[in-house]
């Protein structure tokens, strides 16, 4: 047999093993493999080691974002709002989801912390567990929520106390592809400017501004994600330009998942895009300590 007939022949044998290695590389990726552990605490919650994480850092998110973290989510929607997990657990055939956040603590500060997400049978959320108390408590949970967890019969967390008002305005309604304040509707806009004005008058009282941004169903979901983004961070920095503290301002995109409009695809794209006008919008929720 010469070289050519050879390599022929040796061909198929060498793909098939090639194929059964790609094969076991993806099994290792969607089914993941086991990162150190650091020692159970009293009720056996378990956390992987910091260092062996590939998001080592942590990720900034929002606590409005955060607090969106109830049980009953799906692993994609929990993957919507946070990403994939920071350890090596995998995506798949898994029932524990680790992560590394950095949001705003109690002090303005931004905390470090570990979160794991347990889901049930159906991939659902079960429950959420927080390494700290300190995690826990600026997340909206009660302390006992760092060890015990959130399970699925529990409430949903309390956002303002008895010495908290909240000032709100909603219905923030921006241009399709448009996310500049000079965009806005000018009765929005002066809206907006009110409501600023008013929080940067008390700055000292301000604990909290929750921007929530939304986009409407038409293009592609990226897109309608960043845009949604982009519009809670226009307001966002018309707080900020006032001298309400950044780390008070959480910001959050919320793409097409909340539409408020109910319109008939059916129409020329500029009645649709009327139509859908109010899910273009960015609401506000200004979270104000009481005087004394």
């Amino acid at each position: 047999m010469n070289q050519k007939s050879k390599d022929r022949a040796e061909s198929p044998a060498v793909l098939r093993r090639a194929n059964i290695i790609a094969a076991f590389a993806v099994m290792g990726v969607l089914g993941g493999c086991a990162a150190p552990r650091q020692a159970p605490d009293a009720q056996g919650v378990s956390f992987p080691a910091r260092e062996s994480s590939y998001r080592s850092e942590g990720v900034v998110v929002s606590g409005e974002t955060v607090r969106l973290l109830q049980p009953g989510l799906s692993k994609d929607q929990v993957r919507q709002l946070i990403g994939s997990p920071h350890f090596s657990e995998g995506l798949l055939g898994v029932r524990e989801w680790n992560y590394i956040l950095r949001m705003p603590g109690n002090d303005a500060a931004l905390a470090n912390c570990q979160l794991q997400l347990r889901f049930d049978e159906q991939n659902k959320v079960a429950s959420t567990h927080w390494q700290s108390e300190t995690c826990a408590v600026a997340a909206g949970k009660p302390a006992s929520a760092m060890a015990a967890g959130t399970s699925a019969t529990s409430g949903a967390p309390t956002l303002a106390s008895a010495r908290t008002e909240e000032w709100t305005e909603g219905g923030l309604v921006f241009p399709f592809g448009r996310s500049r304040l000079e965009d806005m509707r000018a009765a929005d806009r002066a809206r907006l400017k009110a409501l600023v004005s008013r929080a940067a008058r008390q700055p000292e009282l301000v604990e909290r501004v929750v921007v929530v941004g939304h986009a409407d169903r038409v293009g592609p979901g990226p897109r309608k994600q960043l845009r949604s983004l982009d519009r809670a961070n226009s307001v966002g920095e018309a707080f900020a330009a006032k001298g309400i503290a950044p780390a008070l301002i959480e910001v959050v995109g919320r793409s097409d998942t909340e539409p408020l409009a109910s319109c008939l695809s059916q129409q020329p794209l500029p009645d649709l895009l009327a139509c859908l006008a109010p899910d273009r919008r960015v609401s506000v929720t200004v979270y104000m300590k009481k005087a004394d």
